[in-house]
């Protein structure tokens, strides 16, 4: 018998080796699956030992995929996904819901939104399993469309055909300065005027960036004018910044709380307020899972 047709693909493993690629760390992968690093490696090395191939180029910062494990990656993702629709719909017509969606959320939906609903979704569905990925909305969007997530929740769209966005939650992005700021009694500051403070921005990518950037350009102002004294990864590093008198920046103000306010004070500029809205995305071209749309019509009821 052909060697090749005595090779059984094990699911499991195949569900550590795209933890694996689509985390870029053995570490990280161990964590999210609850696994120990040592358990991981040792099923990745049996499944590259199976297929007599190389399937990822460790290195010293990440790992990476082969031009094989790119392939298997491809597939594999695919057959994960119709393996979880199957035990879904089994569960579904046994008069529950069972399942794992692993999803994405950027910053200030995964800290400031989801994680009460998070919690009473499982309280709702206890045998379900949600497993949330971090990042900006770009990285999330991106995701999705390559399929490392079902589906994500983000503050900006995109113009791509092959995604769905579903609104959620309404919100607004304001200017925070510090309280012993020379702004800080004033309601509104005229744009002009933010060119001479010193700046923190949202990292490339960041939805809350995409949405200021694009309120500056309606009103012929150009982010380069900006004195930009620091990039950084989340609203509460902006805050950080704010607080100890490093500067000014924006933020959602779903994410300064009630006593974050006798620290921050909100600035609103003269031009207008920065609205946007938070979505829900998923995929067109692929099928959602149960538990997927379940969990979006769950968003949407309580975003409603």
């Amino acid at each position: 018998m052909n060697e090749r047709l005595r090779i059984r693909l094990d699911l499991w493993q195949l569900e550590i080796f795209c933890a694996v690629v689509e985390l870029q760390s053995f570490s990280r992968a161990a964590e999210a699956l609850f696994l120990s690093q040592p358990t991981v490696t040792s099923h990745i090395t049996a499944l590259e030992k199976r297929l007599g191939v190389r399937l990822l180029d460790r290195t010293t910062r990440k790992v990476k995929p082969t031009p094989a494990g790119e392939i298997l990656y491809r597939h594999a993702k695919a057959l994960l996904a119709e393996h979880e629709a199957i035990l879904q719909e089994l569960s579904r017509l046994q008069g529950g819901l069972m399942g794992w969606l692993v999803f994405g959320a950027d910053t200030t939906s995964a800290h400031h939104l989801l994680p009460p609903i998070i919690s009473e979704f499982r309280r709702q569905f206890p045998q379900t399993r949600l497993s949330m990925r971090i990042g900006s909305s770009s990285r999330v969007l991106n995701g999705v469309l390559n399929g490392e997530l079902e589906m994500g929740v983000v503050g900006m769209t995109l113009d791509e055909p092959n995604l769905q966005f579903i609104p959620l939650w309404s919100d607004e992005i304001v200017l925070i300065v510090h309280p012993e700021h020379e702004w800080a009694e004033r309601s509104f500051v005229p744009i002009e005027e933010v060119s001479t403070q010193p700046f923190v921005f949202r990292e490339e990518g960041s939805g809350t960036r995409k949405i200021f950037e694009q309120f500056l350009a309606q009103n012929n102002f150009h982010p380069h004018r900006l004195t930009v004294v620091a990039e950084v990864g989340s609203a509460e590093a902006v805050k950080q910044f704010v607080s100890l008198g490093g500067g000014i920046g924006f933020v959602s103000i779903r994410t300064i709380s009630d006593e974050e306010r006798e620290r921050l004070k909100i600035v609103r500029l003269q031009e207008g307020r920065i609205t946007r809205q938070f979505y829900a995305v998923t995929p067109k071209e692929r099928n959602n899972s149960p538990l997927c749309s379940l969990f979006v019509r769950f968003l949407k009821e309580q975003a409603g």
